[in-house]
């Protein structure tokens, strides 16, 4: 199989891209400037030559969304996003024989901030910067299908990996037994492990049935609880809280509240129905592997 990738150096894009290698694949890297075979979201410039005899396109590009989110971080996150996508999918409506498959990355933002609410792939989307950016996201990648290609939109939740993410700026307050519940502690956080995120997407890849969105997430706890099962993998108490006020102090109040206060309890509905099994299904397991 031949798959084109973009964000291919990324965090889930580096492994991806491995493991694709490893079973055989054909892996083609967009990459970002000028010259054959690249593209340049923010100037609308795509060589539309790697996507000849492809059989599936994998976009996983886009900023990053941690830090401050000043006017011009928002917009270069928005842009990343909805810019990239609409150069593929632009592309494949063109094309006499498109690929007939195009994963495109979203994420649980989706959801919004919904409390204890179980979410599916069938839940309303939520409010917020991020739910619109998910919301406008879905909406270009979507359009794909009009090409007679196979859309698969993959609502990533939080991808527990100690070498990125946003797993890694815990480790080390929690490892010097400086760790403790964020905020609350009530809010659900939904997650997976790199390792599954991987296997998810090949999974997507290899399911000519799958279609639509897809939840990406091995389970959801409550920050006191996965945070309290963080602390016992690294052997250390959790108990100095961090109040919700320090955390917008240090992070915006934005970039707080939605990406590490909210609660967004995901149900992966379609992948077990489609007989996905987690290598990692709980917070236990998933540390135990990590760590």
């Amino acid at each position: 199989m031949k798959v084109v990738i973009t964000g291919s150096s990324g965090l889930i894009g580096t492994p991806l891209v491995a493991a694709l290698e490893r079973r055989g694949d054909e892996v083609v890297r967009m990459r970002r400037g000028p010259g054959p075979g690249t593209w340049d979201p923010a100037a609308g410039r795509l060589d539309p030559s790697p996507l000849e005899g492809a059989d599936a396109v994998i976009n996983l590009a886009g900023e990053t969304i941690g830090g401050r989110w000043t006017d011009s971080k928002r917009q270069r996150i928005r842009r990343s996003r909805l810019d990239g996508t609409r150069l593929l999918v632009d592309a494949l409506k063109t094309m006499v024989s498109p690929p007939g498959t195009f994963i495109s990355a979203s994420a649980m933002g989706f959801y919004g901030d919904r409390g204890d609410e179980q979410l599916t792939e069938s839940s309303q989307a939520g409010d917020g910067f991020l739910a619109e950016l998910s919301i406008d996201w879905e909406q270009v990648g979507s359009e794909a299908a009009s090409a007679g290609v196979r859309v698969v939109l993959a609502r990533t939740s939080l991808v527990l990996t100690k070498d990125g993410g946003s797993l890694k700026p815990l480790l080390l307050p929690f490892k010097l037994g400086l760790g403790g519940r964020i905020g609350s502690g009530d809010q659900y956080w939904s997650w997976i492990t790199l390792e599954d995120e991987v296997r998810a997407l090949l999974h997507l890849l290899d399911d000519p049935d799958i279609r639509g969105p897809v939840n990406l997430a091995a389970d959801a706890a409550p920050n006191r609880l996965f945070t309290k099962v963080l602390a016992a993998a690294l052997r250390r108490p959790a108990l100095l809280p961090l109040p919700a006020w320090v955390v917008r102090l240090l992070l915006g109040r934005e970039f707080a509240d939605e990406a590490l206060l909210s609660s967004t309890r995901v149900v992966p509905k379609v992948l077990r129905e489609s007989g996905f099994e987690f290598n990692h299904p709980t917070l236990e397991q998933a540390f135990e592997a990590i760590l």
